[in-house]
C-alpha cells in the first residue's frame, strides 16, 4: 500500500506491506536513486512489516528545496510516529545509512541499524576528506547529465542489468535537483561523541570504490565497539542488487538477530 506525510513542506511517499503484527523494516535507499533500489529484497521480505520509503528529494517525494541528512532523518521518525511503529530494524544503503545514523543519533529506539556502503559521519576526519565533500557538487556540474549518470551508474554496480536499472532512476531526476540536494550529502559530516542504541551491522560490497567507504571500514570497530562488519561478495556499491542472495541471507539473518 502506498502512503504519504507531509512533514516541513515536503510530501513523503512510502509503501507500507506485510503483517501488522511482524518484525518492522524500514528501507532506506541511496542518493540520486529511489525506493524501487529494493525491489530484489521484497519477497525475501515477505513476512515482515516493510516501510519502503521514497527520501525526500528522490522518486516521489519531490518537489522538495531543503533537503539534508538531518530532514530525512526527520521524515523518518514521522512516519514511524504515523505508523505506530517504534521497534524497527532500519536498513539504510550509502546515503541511506547516513540517514540511519542521524535517527539513530537524534530518535533511537530501534531494534537495530544495518549500513551498506557508508561511511560513519560522527567520526574524525581528514580535512582534505572535507575539503573534497564540500567541493564534489561543482565538480558535477562540469559534467553533462547523460555522462555523470552513466558514470554514476557504472561506479556503482558490476552487473550490466543494474547499471541500466541505476540509469534509469538516475534519470528520474533532473541534474538541477541532483546537484542543488547534494548539498545536504556534503555537510553531513557532524563529529561528536555517539552510541548507537540498539545492535549495528555493517556491510560494504567487495568491490565498492567508491569514496572512502573502504578506508573507512576500521572506524566503525574503533568507535562503536561491540558493532559488525561483513563484506558482500561479487557486488560493488550497490551490494543489494549486484549480488541480492548473498545480501538477504546476511540482511534476514540480522533481523531475526534483532527480534529474537
Amino acid at each position: 500500500m502506498q502512503k504519504c506525510i507531509e512533514p516541513g513542506g515536503c510530501r513523503i511517499f512510502y509503501d507500507i506491506t506485510g503483517p501488522l503484527d511482524a518484525p518492522a523494516v524500514v528501507l532506506i535507499h541511496g542518493y540520486g536513486v529511489n525506493r524501487k533500489m529494493w525491489n530484489p529484497q521484497l519477497d525475501a521480505l515477505k513476512d515482515c512489516r516493510v516501510i519502503n520509503v521514497d527520501v525526500r528529494g528522490h522518486g516521489l517525494s519531490r518537489p522538495c528545496h531543503n533537503f539534508t541528512i538531518t530532514n530525512a532523518a526527520a521524515d523518518i521518525n514521522a512516519i514511524l510516529y504515523e505508523e505506530n511503529c517504534r521497534d524497527a530494524v532500519l536498513v539504510g544503503l550509502s546515503m541511506g545509512g547516513y540517514i540511519t545514523q542521524e535517527y539513530a543519533a537524534n530518535y533511537g529506539n530501534a531494534r537495530g541499524y544495518m549500513i551498506i556502503g557508508s561511511t560513519p559521519i560522527f567520526v574524525p576526519y581528514k580535512t582534505w576528506e572535507k575539503i573534497g565533500l564540500k567541493y564534489s557538487a561543482p565538480l558535477f556540474n562540469l559534467y553533462p547529465w547523460e555522462i555523470l549518470k552513466k558514470q554514476m551508474a557504472k561506479a556503482s554496480a558490476l552487473k550490466e542489468d543494474v547499471r541500466a536499472a541505476l540509469y534509469d532512476m538516475f534519470g528520474e531526476m533532473t541534474k538541477k535537483e541532483f546537484v542543488d540536494s547534494w548539498n545536504g550529502i556534503a555537510t553531513c559530516l557532524n563529529e561528536r561523541d555517539f552510541v548507537f542504541d540498539a545492535p549495528l551491522l555493517v556491510s560494504c560490497g567487495e568491490f565498492d570504490k567508491t569514496g572512502t567507504i573502504k578506508k573507512h571500514l576500521p572506524d566503525w570497530l574503533k568507535y562503536y565497539p561491540g558493532s559488525r562488519v561483513e563484506i558482500i561478495k561479487n557486488a560493488a556499491h550497490v551490494a543489494n542488487m549486484d549480488n541480492p542472495e548473498d545480501f538477504n541471507e546476511l540482511m534476514l539473518g540480522f533481523i531475526g538477530e534483532c527480534n529474537d
